[in-house]
């Protein structure tokens, strides 16, 4: 399967080069937990703390990460337009496919509660990619 080619590496936010954004996006959080998709990558930084508020944050960040891969397997050739201003561009700047829509996604609140349960319930919350992967191969999906 192609998602077996990629590596997905989940580490501390203090192993992250912060030299690796541009100079205009340099006002991120160094606390807040993120991830980059790269050619069968994903490395997320997340917070490396016992606490169910950094459990939420982490695993939405890992789910968005997972979100582009999938995407990038499923339409690697297909472009989109972001539909809103966000840290990588501007509205109707045209990118990936698997780049734009998730996060046109996650700013139209497409995202839907995942639960899980270890020695007690915990959920978070992933973007919502479904109808793409359900229809995928109809008509290429779109």
């Amino acid at each position: 399967m192609e998602q077996d080619k990629w590596e997905i590496n989940i580490r501390t936010l203090k192993d992250f080069k912060w030299n690796f954004y541009d100079k205009e996006i340099k006002n991120l959080s160094k606390e807040m937990p993120h991830g980059v998709t790269g050619n069968n990558i994903i490395d997320c930084y997340v917070n490396d703390e016992n606490n169910r508020m950094y459990y939420l944050q982490n695993m939405m960040v890992i789910c968005h990460e997972l979100s582009h891969m999938i995407l990038k397997i499923y339409y690697p050739k297909i472009r989109g337009k972001l539909t809103h201003d966000d840290t990588w561009g501007k509205s109707g700047d045209e990118r990936n496919f698997f780049s734009t829509e998730i996060h046109n996604r996650v700013y139209e609140g497409k995202t839907r509660k995942f639960t899980t349960w270890h020695d007690r319930e915990y959920y978070f919350y992933g973007v919502d990619i479904d109808d793409l992967t359900n229809k995928r191969n109809i008509n290429n999906g779109l």
